[in-house]
């Protein structure tokens, strides 16, 4: 704004101008005051439209005061706008229009313009100042943004919101986030609700899929949400973030897989097996049915080590965990426990019997003859199961397991030893 903008508070007697204008906002007369106004003649006037002379920012305010005017006919409605002067300046003028299309014989616009006051435009030019800043923040940030109002309408977005999300400008927030999978819509929905109660939200998360693109993968994103309250408290709507954290999720699942990863054979390692049967154990004392845990030890495994080298002794290994995994059920985990040793949890089994029947496939599966090129040998396994409906500590169901698969290993023999319980 240029300093003429903001000249001081005029006196009553200031120069005011009376225009009309028709139904279409075409200027028709305009009075000789005019040029003390903004410098136009009448005849550099008449037959244009007024927005043509409106500062670009202040169109849409003015637009929506000529269709709020025109509606109540007879009552006069005050705007304040930046016109164009004659010399090229924007100058903030105060518009007082009346409404009398309604009039059968002249239907026109009267319209008494005069310069505003200075007090009036400082807080008018802030606000718009302090809105164009805030927009112009909202693009520049890397992060969607949004705000809703108390009924979970959409009142404002930015672009990178829609980008994130891919999807594009809605009314509310449940079609903008409408990609959003089942249960983190529903976290979706407490969050809102949540907020819209007075409580901030942070850092949650939200997968959803974007189905358009070859091939669909699915994406994560992070929400935080904060309360807007009016002068008095009340909850009037919310403002919230929304983050891509695709990458940054992905690269956690990495770590956290290589963490509980063996890396040769791609089973769990000891740590995160036994992590899996302890949690089997909680669950069986929450009421679930029983849990079996079937150890496996493969035979003469240091032969083959010693007679190929430890190269075939790996692929051996490899060999044994992928017909491991081959031979359980879908909830069953298989984990390296050590060395030759593999640990198989299989939660969820209704009686001894079951988890007999998961061991005798193992056991199936790890018997065969393996041609090396340089040589062939067996693949054999010793193999125990120890199964329990009853609250038991997870240690102690792999010793009972270890101990049956020694059973089965002295007695040579391919049947697959059972833990005995005393009484």
């Amino acid at each position: 704004m240029t300093s003429e903008d903001r000249r001081p508070a005029v006196a009553d007697d200031e120069v005011s101008v009376v225009v009309t204008r028709d139904e279409a906002a075409l200027i028709i007369s305009v009075g000789p005051e005019m040029t003390d106004v903004l410098g136009w003649s009448a005849d550099q006037l008449i037959g244009r439209p007024s927005t043509e002379f409106i500062h670009p920012d202040d169109q849409s305010g003015a637009i929506a005061a000529w269709f709020q005017m025109i509606e109540a006919p007879g009552e006069p409605h005050t705007w304040q706008g930046r016109y164009r002067t004659r010399e090229g300046d924007w100058k903030w003028i105060e518009c007082v229009n009346v409404s009398r299309l309604d009039d059968p014989v002249s239907p026109v616009v009267l319209t008494t313009m005069r310069s505003a006051s200075v007090d009036g435009i400082s807080l008018a030019d802030e606000l718009r100042d302090r809105e164009e800043l805030l927009g112009r923040l909202s693009e520049a940030m890397p992060i969607g943004m949004f705000q809703i109002d108390g009924g979970r309408n959409i009142t404002f977005t930015n672009d990178r919101l829609h980008s994130i999300l891919g999807h594009e400008a809605s009314s509310t927030i449940d079609a903008e986030f409408s990609l959003v999978d089942g249960e983190d819509k529903r976290i979706l929905t407490r969050a809102v609700d949540q907020v819209l109660a007075g409580q901030g939200v942070d850092d949650i998360e939200l997968r959803f899929v974007r189905f358009f693109e070859e091939p669909a993968e699915e994406h994560v994103c992070m929400l935080s949400m904060q309360p807007l309250t009016d002068a008095v408290g009340n909850v009037t709507g919310a403002v919230g973030c929304v983050s891509d954290v695709t990458e940054q999720v992905h690269l956690r699942r990495q770590l956290e897989q290589r963490a509980n990863t063996d890396e040769l054979t791609s089973c769990l390692n000891r740590a995160a097996i036994l992590d899996a049967l302890a949690s089997g154990v909680d669950r069986r004392q929450s009421g679930h049915t029983g849990t079996g845990v079937i150890f496996v030890d493969l035979c003469r495994f240091k032969e083959v080590n010693d007679a190929f080298g430890h190269t075939v002794g790996d692929y051996v290994l490899k060999l044994a965990a992928d017909r491991l995994q081959g031979a359980v059920r879908d909830d069953d985990q298989v984990g390296r426990f050590g060395g030759d040793e593999f640990l198989v949890v299989c939660p969820g089994v209704d009686s001894e019997r079951s988890a007999l029947e998961i061991a005798t496939r193992i056991q199936r599966a790890l018997t065969d003859e393996l041609n090396l090129g340089t040589g062939s040998i067996e693949l054999r396994a010793s193999i125990g199961l120890a199964w329990c409906a009853e609250a038991i500590d997870a240690d102690e169901l792999v010793a009972q397991a270890d101990q049956a698969m020694y059973h089965a290993k002295r007695a040579g023999s391919s049947a697959v030893g059972i833990f005995a319980h005393s009484g």
